[in-house]
C-alpha cells in the first residue's frame, strides 16, 4: 500500500469544499435557465465529479487511518456501472428522437465500444448461470 500523502489532509479539506461547491452549482442552475437536455447532462456530471471526489477522499481518510481503501473499489465499480447505464438509456432515447443519428462523430467508436461490453457481459452472465446450475446439482 503506497505511503499517505503528506497534505492528505488539505487535499481532504479541498475535496470537502468542492463537493460542496459541486452540490451548490447543481442547485443554482434551474429548469427554465437552460435545455432540459444539458441541464441534466450538468446535474449528472457534476454528481459524478462529486462522486468520483467523495472516493478519493474516503481512499485518503482510510489509508491515514491505517485501514483498506482498496474496499471502495467496489463501490467505485457500482458507481461507474450506474454512470454507463443511465448514459446508455440517455443516449438510446437520444437515437429514437434523432438527435443522434449516422452522422454524429463518434458512433461507430461507441457501436464497437457498446458490442464488447455486450459480448463481456454475456460471457459474464453465461459463468454466472453455469455456477449457479452447478451449484443446484450438487
Amino acid at each position: 500500500m503506497a505511503d499517505s500523502p503528506k497534505n492528505a489532509p488539505e487535499l481532504s479539506s479541498r475535496l470537502r469544499k468542492t463537493n460542496e461547491e459541486l452540490r451548490n452549482l447543481q442547485h443554482s442552475v434551474k429548469t427554465g435557465m437552460i435545455n432540459v437536455k444539458v441541464l441534466t447532462d450538468f446535474r449528472t456530471a457534476t454528481e459524478r465529479a462529486r462522486q468520483a471526489s467523495e472516493a478519493v477522499q474516503q481512499w485518503l481518510d482510510a489509508q491515514g487511518k491505517g485501514g483498506d481503501p482498496y474496499k471502495l473499489m467496489e463501490q467505485v465499480a457500482k458507481q461507474r456501472v450506474e454512470m454507463a447505464t443511465q448514459l446508455i438509456k440517455d443516449l438510446t432515447v437520444d437515437l429514437e428522437s434523432l438527435d443522434v443519428d449516422i452522422d454524429t462523430p463518434g458512433l461507430p467508436a461507441l457501436n464497437e465500444a457498446v458490442c464488447k461490453l455486450a459480448v463481456r457481459c454475456v460471457r459474464l452472465e453465461s459463468v454466472s448461470l453455469s455456477s449457479i446450475k452447478l451449484a443446484r446439482k450438487w
